[in-house]
């Protein structure tokens, strides 16, 4: 397993007692341009919207609980012409979730019921959570979830690892935390969890076996 896919290895130590799971890129696929496929004409202006107006840095501070009627002030201001799109960010943001995968949902349930503890922790905005909560029905078997946007800090701040092991009964050195982004994985890592960057399933089951948390494939 190369460095980039796992930053804190475990041999020799202990079994790990819990897992914490990012949902974006884990077990959502979440992703703006589900929706404004359905706005824009033709790729370029798409992607020239998301690059230039509705940006990944914009969001972000969606994601540390900052309402979408004050983050959009600038936005339409800006750019009066783009009012329609900007507000669909807002009023259609679940077309953004694309499939759930299968697989994973399944490795949660196996995990779940074999008695290890999961936990998920996701930059999120706040106020679509609820929505979230509704639509994904495999989110009520975590025990307990993190959400940027209900704090007011997100990953990869080491607040946010900070408030994540003071909320939960979860010891970082014997925690896996999984996630998508290398940039978090490593601030994981940082905070003292054994960090696994998610590449795909078999390099994760790999990894939770590795540090005792092997469950049986399902029959």
């Amino acid at each position: 397993m190369s460095e980039a896919e796992s930053i804190r290895t475990t041999t020799g130590t202990p079994p790990a007692t819990a897992v914490v799971f990012d949902l974006g890129g884990v077990f959502i696929d979440w992703d703006p341009r589900h929706l404004y496929r359905k706005i824009f004409a033709n790729e370029r202006d798409m992607e020239r919207f998301l690059e230039q107006v509705c940006t990944p840095t914009w969001h972000a501070q969606l994601d540390r609980g900052v309402p979408f009627s004050i983050a959009s002030q600038a936005l339409l201001t800006a750019n009066p012409g783009l009012a329609g799109p900007i507000h669909a960010y807002h009023d259609r943001f679940p077309e953004m979730w694309g499939p759930v995968s299968h697989q994973m949902v399944a490795l949660l349930h196996r995990l779940n019921d074999a008695g290890h503890p999961t936990y998920a922790a996701t930059n999120w905005p706040g106020e679509y959570w609820d929505a979230a909560m509704a639509t994904f029905a495999f989110l009520a078997t975590f025990r307990g979830i993190l959400v940027s946007g209900g704090i007011g800090v997100a990953k990869p701040s080491r607040y946010f690892f900070d408030i994540l092991s003071t909320t939960f009964p979860i010891t970082p050195s014997q925690t896996v935390f999984v996630d998508d982004r290398a940039e978090n994985v490593q601030a994981a890592a940082d905070a003292g969890y054994r960090s696994h960057r998610y590449v795909g399933m078999n390099a994760l089951e790999s990894y939770l076996q590795d540090n005792g948390l092997g469950v049986d494939a399902p029959i």
